[in-house]
């Protein structure tokens, strides 16, 4: 896939911008705070989302009472000579996305997703954050591989919302036998919904970490190896067969009914999807305590790489690149392999250091100076 061209409008500290893209290589240089990373932003909000709020009032302008707009035009592999144009635009504290006039939802149905893979320095804390990064890490993998996946999870997060408020209502854990009733019910609705999270993520988290693991191992160079593993709350023998609905529902339960007393006292919910987590081993070593920063910073770049190849593979299409200001974080070697392995997608690469990028080829260019971008 390539956006041809892009147009924003009131994007941050962009006033207004007009580009005309490669369909290879496109470099975003300058100092901090020109505007490099919005420009990033703007791309990945009109194909997805950004990547650094879920608050749609924060991609405006500070005192704007005006919507942004960004409009881009793209092409498919399969369709190369069909234009398609995907709009978004803010206003207040919505986002409204279409593509060729059509609502972004129902579009999906009939156009192929537009999707961009987006390395940015934040992604270090996948690995060595909290496990929620790694859970949206693995919901994000799944969410790009199926559909459906992103509307299974917020089912079990109303869920879970819904329980947890009934939970904190009790007073005293003082309990009647309805209200115990009434939780039985509320497990039921979250085991139903947290194995169809829990599958969906394990159907391709398997691949994700073959795939990471693979270019890990090529990207240190060192002989490591790394392992990744899924740690469950709800399943702990790995001899289970995940594909039997009905036998993980009941071992769901069991664990939910389980802990029951002690969610009482404590008012939330204590095991479920949303208390799984991901292990990172580099030699049988937890990642998270003993990984330096090159180790992590590889195993960063790895899922990356990991999740544009399974995309491109399930699809048939490639993702589009973004390179936030993190090839500058690299070591020659890295970013030679992490261009080499991404040379059949469109790529957008920023940077302060524009010696940065003398290994890149043929491509286009841009200076960003105060919100707006000078064509070199």
């Amino acid at each position: 896939m390539i956006i041809k061209k892009l147009k924003v409008k009131n994007f941050r500290n962009i006033k207004t911008a007009d580009f005309l893209f490669s369909d290879k290589t496109n470099i975003i240089s300058g100092n901090n705070a020109q505007g490099k990373t919005n420009l990033m932003e703007a791309i990945a909000c009109a194909v997805e989302k950004s990547f650094r709020t879920n608050k749609a009032a924060e991609l405006l302008p500070e005192n704007e009472k005006n919507k942004c707009e960004i409009e881009a035009s793209f092409f498919t592999d399969k369709y190369k000579e069909k234009e398609n144009i995907i709009s978004c635009s803010v206003s207040g504290n919505k986002i409204t996305r279409k593509i060729n006039g059509i609502p972004y939802k129902d579009a999906l149905r009939l156009y192929p997703q537009l999707k961009a893979v987006v390395f940015v320095p934040e992604d270090l804390y996948t690995v060595k954050g909290n496990p929620d990064k790694r859970r949206e890490m693995c919901d994000e993998t799944a969410d790009m591989m199926n559909k459906v996946h992103h509307e299974r999870t917020a089912v079990y997060l109303r869920a879970l919302k819904q329980k947890n408020t009934f939970l904190s209502s009790i007073k005293d854990n003082r309990i009647s036998d309805a209200q115990r009733l009434q939780l039985t019910v509320w497990n039921e609705e979250l085991a139903k919904a947290g194995v169809n999270v829990m599958c969906g993520r394990l159907k391709y988290f398997y691949t994700l970490s073959k795939y990471t693991c693979e270019y890990y191992k090529e990207l240190n160079r060192y002989g490591e190896t790394l392992e990744m593993d899924y740690i469950s709350s709800i399943v702990q023998n790995r001899d289970i067969d995940m594909n039997d609905n009905e036998l993980m529902l009941n071992i769901y339960l069991e664990k939910l009914q389980s802990h029951l007393d002690k969610e009482i006292i404590l008012g939330h919910t204590l095991v479920g999807v949303h208390r799984d987590d991901i292990e990172f081993k580099i030699n049988g070593r937890k990642s998270k305590d003993y990984g330096s920063q090159g180790q992590i910073r590889s195993i960063a770049v790895a899922i990356r790489l990991a999740q544009a190849k399974m995309f491109g593979e399930k699809w048939g299409e490639e993702p589009i690149i973004i390179l936030d200001d993190v090839l500058s974080e690299l070591d020659e070697y890295r970013r030679e392999f992490i261009l080499k392995h991404i040379v059949k997608s469109q790529v957008f690469i920023t940077g302060c250091n524009e010696n940065d990028f003398e290994i890149i080829g043929k491509g286009g260019r841009w200076k960003a100076i105060n919100g707006e971008f000078i064509k070199i």
